[in-house]
């Protein structure tokens, strides 16, 4: 008998620590539907009762059914009978925030954050309930109000982690009423004073890198870097304070009045780089183009590619510089010596396209097809991407038989198709276009377009007939493409003809 007991006694054990198990679970659960300043602490549910919990449970259900009314019922209920329980400040803090539920924003503000503040200063929840008076102050469109609960949180919580959010919401309001005192008194407090948590982190680089940039603005500089150098040290503070400065330069280049400031930064800049280049030899080259890129920016061209040969000559050329002096040259309209250097290029399909690339802004139509042609002995896997570039100079030069000869010998269909049949239509060969569309049509994605091309075919080949049925068809075949649109709003346009898009098809 003794060991029957013992055995209902451990089937029962067992059975409570499973049910006080899934409870938890559902618990939490629950909890994952609240938001951040709704959840219980999690070390306040440990301290509470079981029955404490019960009670708390039956309240947050309701709340999350949207029976506010009932919710309110049960977190007055919980605060009455467990007054002194660990959960009576979030009991508290719920009632709070089911009041706003119920749009009663001033007693919320009133009789529950303020009353959780009040009675137990010290707990977690008071702190959520200062800075929800912020929010339900936000809520009501009363900002200063919002903007002082928000301080007095950061005053009588600063390290908690809410105190964050506060931060973020003030220095929100100081950009958008551009309270540039406020808005400094904010970023250097996170850059400078908070404490850098995972939480906290994010919000304290971000307000570093905003800092410095004020002060940068302002010309600032070494303001700037104190505030970078609290994320960054080392070559990555340099990197981070050239980046900053040449920001800085391009905002007083703005300014008439800060040109010369900006003048005198981009120098500085430039010794700096070039003091970088004995430091980190390994980068050299990195901070020499980042030279001739301050030279250019600050309207110095001829800089630019005195340094690009100083480039040359310490590393040798490459395809890279080369790109970058021919851009120079086409920039100072030098198109000679521009074809120049993309003759010398080591790689010579990628030297040959920027000639027939440059060929073509010039017009220079003809003389583009040949290099293409070029192009494609050396390059010849890739003879379908040139051959279609070569169609459409053809048709630049409305040489529609060529241009469908090069169409033929590329492997992209439908695509040429609808290229080819485009050209038959400039040569006014409806009929061959009209085959062309109808073969395009056996490809799904491009039957509705196929299909409404064929409708003004016909109407280019004066069949009107035709091309209204091919009209309709096109908004009855689908209904759902853009194509359908087009063809509705045309026969209306046009024909005065209303159709319904979709429907049975008749043929």
């Amino acid at each position: 008998m003794a060991r029957s007991d013992q055995k209902v006694t451990h089937f029962i054990d067992m059975n409570l620590r499973l049910i006080t198990f899934l409870f938890l679970i559902l618990a939490t659960l629950s909890h994952s539907k609240l938001t951040s300043l709704q959840q219980i602490d999690v070390k306040t549910f440990e301290k509470m009762r079981e029955v404490e919990r019960y009670q708390i449970k039956i309240a947050e259900k309701h709340f999350l059914k949207g029976t506010f009314k009932v919710a309110l019922a049960e977190y007055e209920k919980f605060l009455t009978l467990y007054e002194k329980s660990p959960g009576a400040p979030y009991a508290q803090l719920m009632w709070s925030h089911t009041m706003m539920r119920l749009k009663k924003p001033k007693t919320a503000l009133r009789d529950g954050f303020q009353s959780v503040i009040d009675y137990w200063p010290d707990s977690h929840e008071a702190t959520i309930a200062a800075y929800c008076m912020g929010d339900a102050y936000r809520t009501m469109g009363e900002v200063k109000d919002a903007q002082k609960s928000f301080r007095f949180l950061i005053t009588e919580y600063p390290d908690h982690e809410i105190a964050i959010r506060a931060r973020q919401d003030l220095l929100h309001y100081s950009r958008l009423h551009q309270d540039m005192e406020e808005r400094l008194s904010i970023l250097k407090e996170l850059t400078f004073k908070v404490k850098r948590t995972d939480v906290s982190k994010s919000a304290c680089i971000k307000a570093c890198h905003e800092l410095a940039e004020i002060h940068c603005f302002a010309q600032e500089l070494d303001e700037g870097k104190k505030a970078l150098a609290t994320t960054y040290a080392g070559p990555k503070l340099f990197d981070q304070v050239y980046s900053l400065s040449v920001k800085t330069v391009n905002h007083l280049l703005k300014d008439p009045k800060t040109k010369s400031a900006a003048l005198k930064l981009g120098d500085q800049l430039i010794s700096t780089m070039r003091v970088e280049t004995t430091v980190r030899p390994e980068l050299a080259s990195q901070f020499l183009y980042q030279v001739a890129a301050l030279h250019t920016t600050l309207g110095r061209p001829s800089e630019t590619f005195k340094v690009y040969e100083e480039i040359g000559e310490k590393f040798g050329m490459n395809d890279g510089l080369r790109g970058k002096m021919a851009d120079w040259y086409i920039s100072r309209e030098k198109l000679d010596q521009a074809y120049r250097i993309y003759g010398q290029y080591e790689n010579k399909v990628s030297g040959l396209s920027n000639i027939a690339s440059l060929q073509l802004k010039e017009g220079k139509t003809e003389e583009a097809i040949e290099t293409y042609r070029q192009i494609i002995e050396i390059d010849g896997e890739n003879s379908g991407t040139y051959l279609w570039t070569i169609a459409g100079c053809y048709e630049k030069l409305s040489d529609w038989k060529k241009a469908i000869a090069c169409y033929r010998q590329v492997d992209r269909f439908p695509a040429n198709y609808f290229a080819i049949a485009k050209c038959h239509r400039r040569l006014g060969e409806q009929k061959e276009a009209i085959v062309l569309y109808n073969q395009c049509k056996v490809v799904e994605k491009s039957a509705p377009e196929a299909t409404i091309q064929i409708g003004y075919t016909y109407e280019e080949a004066k069949d009107k007939e035709k091309a209204i049925r091919t009209f309709q068809l096109t908004c009855k075949r689908y209904p759902k493409s853009g194509q359908a649109s087009r063809a509705h709003s045309h026969l209306q346009n046009k024909y005065n003809i209303n159709v319904t898009l979709g429907g049975t098809e008749e043929e």
